[in-house]
């Protein structure tokens, strides 16, 4: 019976008297009683995954990833059932990390990091010692701090001090002890005396470490298959290589999951592949564990209603994906609709659908590994106890999903995270076994009744597509994938061999991997990540090699992200003699050429490159190794070339010539100084550009007055934008070549590129101005930077001077200016660090919370929201325009930046906001700390500051906010200061007459 039926009759009942009121509540117990006595079923999902790690050239295998969670994380989640048989979950496990736990086994696999450690020190090359010194801190912090030699070694490296045999001996060791779950150790009286004995290791003791972790991984299968025997979990996979599915099936789903992202140039319609990918999954799994799947994990829990009829079509039960995607399809997210099931059905098959709670499942999977282990239980277990009192009234058969990574969280918690793991299974049980809450597992629920979704919407767990497709890279990552596979179907329409189709075809299977795609862009933290990116190429190589064919020179050009150099380019007026000073380069760029020549001779001439600009010119200055002055090369036969790419323009060379080792980025243009043609210190710089696999001149003589270098102590260089064929707001990739006699003696940057943005042109009257203090970039007053070196200088990247707005007709443009801005992470739009939110109050209604949960502050109650701005680096981060009624939008949106100038820029469509002359506007203006896994992308304050977090805060209540717009000192941090006991700071806006 429904509640407001159930009340009105309750109404009826009650009279003016006792009797009459106990009469009433005794209807209510005999209605509501069953209904209210009733749990609330949490199904939680891990997700396992891992990609491809094997060289598809040399059949090696190189990341240990898989074998680092297989000592770790894949057998303790499912041995740690053993100890709460009522709790049930669900694994997912993919076809590519059963396949390399597989091939472990067999010994067919070896890791990098393997080969070096089980290699006696005597014979390892020094690039296998220096490998060493270099990858084996790859570990979390937290367990190099519990090994005073490991912090020792740690030190050692970070002064520059060379590594003795026993040091890389002891290295060896520990890396591959400490990776192996601490319960493990504890168990094992072998690992653990080497975990206490920390030093003066043997390669026997690297020997047994290694056969522990193939005893460990060898246990993996037969926990699960034990577990899912007895009816305590249910194992799942995904499609086989964990391909973005809808992408397969039809590009559009990159727009329809985000409409402010850009598409692919090739075709990109796949159905069959689809259908491969996920029955080839199934047949996978079946021919390990004996039996179909009953579900799977879409893979990045990407969806749209072609994928889902596809499941349904192919058998598959059930899916698992994101909440966002339930709000895409028409719904609105709460928990009441949370909880419940759904399905997507065509032409009689049906596909049932879970939709996990985000904020739950990214509290355990990114927030609670900074809290206590009892602290972080009882809050999860709070929150399923406060959904359970929300729903289970309107609905006894609420199920509530948790889903979430099951193997990357753990090392970020104390202790590994088994504290949090057991006591959380205690707590479940101990609420299981009073009736409140209830584990079950998805398969158990698929003949309940369940609401039909008429069209599913598009998109994954991080919402949209955007890991996965829409920057430069990630979109041509995918045209090289379709003109591979374009390739082969013509091989196969001519008559080509069926058999090197089919092995063409598998290698296009295995490059749809999402993982490939993941790495590329500027969008994750460690952008165009170098294996990822020659692996992809190298499996798209092949695929043409295997037709016989010449792979093209596209598949060369790696893709590296920008080289960091001391500040950004920025505004100079050098005098231009060929003799610097540091005063006329003031505001640029350096590049010192710390590393040294990888090409084909020792002459590593170049010691630093200037880079910066003015309103018409970019200006270039190199700087020779001391002792060699500039004018000394000229008439010797050096050329010094500026490679660069061309705005608006594709294609380009894979290498500079005279080697064969890519800059990271294609090559479109070359300026080039030929030092013989120099005459009284000055000579003429040549434009280049590559068409149809050739470098053809291309100079203009409008532009040649302008065209210049001046060769003294150093090459001092003017490039007009016209030479460059680039614009205001352009961004160009460019290297620096020295090359002699037709051979590259040495490059700055050495395989990649130094990134230079052109400011764009600020148009607009203004008729806002808002200044903020200089050095608040403290919150509340105590907060600092994180360590680590991405964060250099360590001020200023969070403290925001001012806020103008610019009226440009149709749209409103924001400027924020910030005392440093750099890029270290190459996001997009040009700036990394800076997280801003604008919340504007100018009409009646609004809300006083934040627009999704992150910030950890609230807002004044006689000024509510009507308009929220987020703005980051990142289109998937903070590009949107948001409304009180929990809807955002890309639509009318643009965001940029003028790093030179240290401008965050904001465009805005007036459709949003357009008040009246003389008309009140409140701003409420946030900046915290941009994090793509922080909670709404702000970046976590701990007590201390971290490599990755700030420090500062009291406790967990603690705002995220860095700085705050308010003109007077003091205001910011009183406000920020007010938070704790359960309460989050209180903001007041800062209010205006609009002009």
């Amino acid at each position: 019976m429904p509640r407001v039926r159930l009340w009105n009759l309750f109404q009826r009942k009650v009279g003016r008297g006792g009797k009459p009121m106990k009469r009433a509540l005794w209807v209510l117990v005999v209605f509501l009683g069953p209904a209210l006595a009733q749990p609330l079923r949490v199904a939680i999902l891990w997700h396992q995954h891992q990609p491809p790690y094997e060289n598809p050239v040399t059949g090696q295998y190189e990341g240990p990833w898989v074998r680092a969670h297989g000592v770790n994380d894949y057998p303790w989640m499912a041995e740690v059932l053993k100890e709460f048989p009522e709790i049930k979950v669900t694994f997912d496990y993919t076809s590519t990390l059963l396949k390399q736990i597989g091939d472990y086994l067999s010994g067919r696999a070896k890791d990098a990091y393997w080969r070096v450690s089980e290699k006696p020190l005597s014979q390892l090359t020094p690039e296998e010692r220096a490998f060493v010194v270099e990858r084996f801190f790859d570990i979390n912090p937290r367990f190099v701090e519990k090994s005073p030699r490991y912090r020792e070694l740690q030190a050692k490296k970070t002064r520059g001090e060379a590594f003795s045999d026993q040091d890389l001996q002891d290295l060896r060791v520990l890396w591959n002890l400490y990776w192996i779950n601490i319960d493990y150790i504890e168990r094992d009286p072998g690992l653990r005396a080497l975990y206490r004995k920390d030093r003066g290791f043997t390669q026997e003791d690297v020997n047994y470490v290694l056969r522990k972790h193939l005893e460990l991984m060898a246990t993996i299968l037969p926990l699960h298959k034990a577990l899912w025997e007895r009816g305590q979990i249910d194992l799942i996979t995904t499609p086989y290589y964990h391909p973005i599915l809808p992408i397969l099936l039809d590009k559009e789903a990159i727009r329809e999951s985000n409409p402010a992202l850009a598409l692919p140039k090739e075709p990109i319609a796949w159905p069959e592949d689809a259908a491969w990918q996920v029955r080839a999954g199934k047949e996978y799994f079946k021919s390990l564990f004996g039996k179909d799947p009953k579900g799977m994990w879409p893979p990045e829990g990407a969806v749209s209603q072609k994928a889902a009829e596809l499941y349904a079509q192919e058998g598959i039960g059930f899916l698992v994906t994101d909440e966002a995607i339930l709000g895409k399809s028409g719904f609105p997210v709460n928990p009441a609709t949370l909880t419940r099931t759904y399905h997507v059905e065509k032409d009689g098959k049906r596909v049932v659908l879970f939709f996990r709670h985000r904020d739950l499942s990214d509290r355990i999977g990114f927030s609670y590994s900074q809290m206590s282990a009892e602290r972080a239980v009882e809050d999860f277990i709070g929150a399923l106890l406060e959904i359970r009192r929300q729903v289970i009234g309107q609905n006894p058969g609420a199920v509530l999903t948790i889903a979430l990574d099951g193997e990357n969280a753990w090392e970020n918690y104390p202790n590994n995270g088994n504290d949090f793991r057991r006591l959380l299974y205690r707590r479940l049980t101990e609420e299981q076994r009073k009736g409140t809450l209830k584990t079950v597992l998805f398969s158990e629920l698929l003949s309940e009744p369940s609401l039909p979704i008429a069209r599913l919407g598009t998109g994954g767990w991080a919402g949209d597509f955007a890991m996965w497709a829409g920057e430069p890279e990630e979109n041509e990552a995918w045209d090289r994938l379709s003109r591979a596979r374009q390739a082969v179907l013509a091989f196969k329409e001519k008559g080509g061999d069926p058999r090197a189709v089919e092995q063409a075809m598998g290698l296009i299977y295995a490059a749809q991997a999402s993982d490939w795609f993941w790495w590329y862009g500027q969008d994750t933290g460690f952008p165009n990540n170098p294996p990822f990116d020659e692996a992809f190429r190298a499996l798209l190589q092949a695929v043409y090699r295997t037709l016989g064919q010449k792979p093209p020179e596209e598949l060369f050009i790696a893709v590296r992200p920008p080289a960091q150099p001391q500040g950004a380019p920025g505004r100079v007026r050098p005098t231009l003699d060929g003799r610097a000073t540091p005063e006329e380069w003031q505001g640029a760029a350096y590049l010192a050429d710390l590393d040294g020549t990888t090409m084909q001779t020792p002459d590593d001439l170049i010691r630093g490159v200037a880079l910066g600009f003015d309103e018409q010119n970019v200006y270039l200055r190199v700087d020779l190794r001391d002792g060699v002055r500039a004018r000394d090369l000229v008439g010797q036969g050096y050329r010094l070339h500026v490679y660069a790419t061309t705005p608006r323009e594709e294609g380009g060379a894979a290498f500079p010539e005279g080697a064969e080792v890519s800059l990271g980025f294609p090559l479109q243009q070359r300026i080039t100084l030929d030092l013989d043609q120099v005459r009284e210190g000055q000579g003429v710089l040549v434009r280049f550009a590559y068409r149809e696999g050739a470098w053809v001149m291309a100079s203009s003589p409008a532009d040649l007055a302008g065209r210049r270098a001046w060769v003294d102590e150093v090459v001092e260089m003017r490039i007009p934008y016209t030479t460059l064929k680039a614009e205001a707001g352009d961004t160009l990739r460019l290297a620096v070549v020295l090359e002699r006699g037709g051979r590259v003696l040495d490059t700055a940057p050495n395989g990649a590129p130094l990134a230079l943005s052109l400011p764009q042109r600020l148009a607009g009257k203004e008729v806002l101005r808002l200044a903020d203090p200089a050095g608040d970039d403290h919150g509340p007053g105590t907060y600092t930077y994180p360590k680590d070196n991405a964060f250099a200088p360590f001020k200023g990247l969070f403290d925001l001077l001012e806020m103008r707005i610019l009226d440009g007709g149709d749209t409103w443009t924001f400027v924020f200016t910030f005392g440093e801005m750099t890029n270290p992470w190459g996001a997009p739009a040009g700036f990394s660090h800076q997280l801003v939110n604008v919340y504007i109050d100018f009409k009646e209604g609004g809300r006083t919370d934040t627009f999704a949960k992150g910030a950890k502050v609230a807002f004044d109650p006689e000024h509510p929201w009507d308009l929220f701005l987020k703005v980051a680096g990142w289109p998937q981060y903070g590009q949107r325009v948001g409304f009180p009624d929990g809807t955002d939008t890309a639509d009318g949106v643009v965001v940029s930046s003028n790093p030179a100038d240290k401008q965050v820029i904001l465009q805005l469509d007036k459709k949003y906001f357009n008040p009246a002359p003389g008309q009140r506007v409140c701003f409420y203006v946030l900046v915290g700390s941009q994090d793509g896994y922080g909670p709404d992308h702000f970046r976590p304050v701990g007590k201390e500051a971290g490599p990755w977090n700030l420090g500062g805060a009291q406790n967990e209540d603690a705002p995220l906010v860095v700085d705050y717009l308010w003109p007077e000192k003091g205001v910011q941090e009183a406000m920020l200061s007010r938070y704790g006991g359960g309460r989050h700071a209180v903001l007041k806006p800062y209010c205006v007459a609009w002009p």
